[in-house]
């Protein structure tokens, strides 16, 4: 099975936030979704995406800290 990709660049798509992939994935802030890896910068965020993915990817959605 083929790792899935992390997006780029790395930012948050619930708050918009910068993000080290490598550091949200020692912080288990990582989420794969159809086939992409997405990092967060906390766990709220994290499960605000899990919940809803469909919302933050949507192209009219904008990010907000």
């Amino acid at each position: 099975m083929a790792q899935p990709r992390t997006m780029e660049p790395t930012q948050d798509p619930v708050c918009g936030m910068a993000v080290d992939p490598d550091q949200a994935r020692s912080n288990t802030l990582t989420l794969a979704h159809e086939g992409i890896e997405y990092a967060f910068c906390g766990k709220g965020c994290l499960l605000e995406f899990r919940d809803d993915p469909g919302r933050f990817l949507d192209p009219g959605y904008s990010p907000e800290m």
